[in-house]
Formats: C-alpha cells, sequence, structure tokens
C-alpha cells in the first residue's frame, strides 16, 4: 500500500470538510483502532490509519445515505487516493453494496462500530472495561 498523502495532508482534508467537534473525535479515533490492528495483523498501519481518519471525512457536508460516502470516493478520486483505499471507504456502508473482502474493509466496519456512538461503540468503550480487558470486536485495549 503507496502512493499517499502525509497524515497533515489527510488532516486538512478532514478539516476542510468537517467542523464537528464530535465527528472529528470520531475520525481520530477510528484512525486510532486502526493503526493499533494494523500493528497487530502485520498490515500497513499508516494506510488503515488513513483510512480511518478518512472513512467520514464527507459525511458532514452530505450525511444523505445516497451521497455519503459516494462524495468522499469522488474527492478522494480526484485527489489522487488509491482504488483500495476509496473501496475500503466505500465498503464500510451496507448501503453502498461494496463488500467487506480484505483485511483493510473488515477492519474498517469494525472499527468504526467501536468508535461511533452507537450502543455498540458505548460497549466498546474503555470506560465500559476494565484496563487491561480488550473489545471482543476490535481488540483494542
Amino acid at each position: 500500500m503507496s502512493e499517499l498523502p502525509a497524515r497533515s495532508e489527510a488532516l486538512a482534508l478532514l478539516h476542510e470538510y468537517t467542523q464537528g467537534a464530535g465527528l472529528l473525535k470520531h475520525a481520530l479515533a477510528v484512525e486510532t483502532a486502526m493503526r493499533a490492528h494494523a500493528r497487530r495483523t502485520g498490515g500497513d498501519e499508516d494506510a488503515f490509519a488513513l483510512v480511518g481518519l478518512l472513512h467520514d471525512f464527507d459525511y458532514e457536508r452530505w450525511p444523505d445515505l445516497a451521497d455519503h460516502p459516494f462524495r468522499g470516493a469522488e474527492i478522494l478520486e480526484v485527489k489522487g487516493y488509491p482504488e483500495w483505499f476509496r473501496r475500503a471507504i466505500l465498503s464500510h456502508g451496507d448501503h453502498t453494496g461494496v463488500p467487506r473482502v480484505t483485511e483493510l474493509e473488515k477492519c474498517l466496519f469494525v472499527g468504526t462500530s467501536c468508535a461511533g456512538s452507537s450502543p455498540l461503540a458505548r460497549s466498546c468503550s474503555p470506560r465500559n472495561r476494565s484496563p487491561i480487558s480488550r473489545c471482543r470486536r476490535c481488540g483494542s485495549a
């Protein structure tokens, strides 16, 4: 996995499209979970992390399922992000019809659940686990 921009560029893109503190916090949490998973499984930490960071960058502007994450994938294509990167982001929503095949795609789906605001995410939250336990879905400490 190569040909990705620096994290600073990806972060600038996130901030260009996302202003809400909650969504920014979610993006950073998913980035962290993705990096940790890549480290455990031998994946490309930077690639996993950037996918996690940018997976919802378009959501604030286009929250409708007809647009998200499709608009984001279009923007990423114009900016030169590789197809595998855009595909992973498309795969995180069941409504897109893009199946989760790779470890990256599967990790993003679970990572978004564990770092979101859903009941599942709250059950994965570190405050709901002892300091030494791990989330059973994503393995984060």
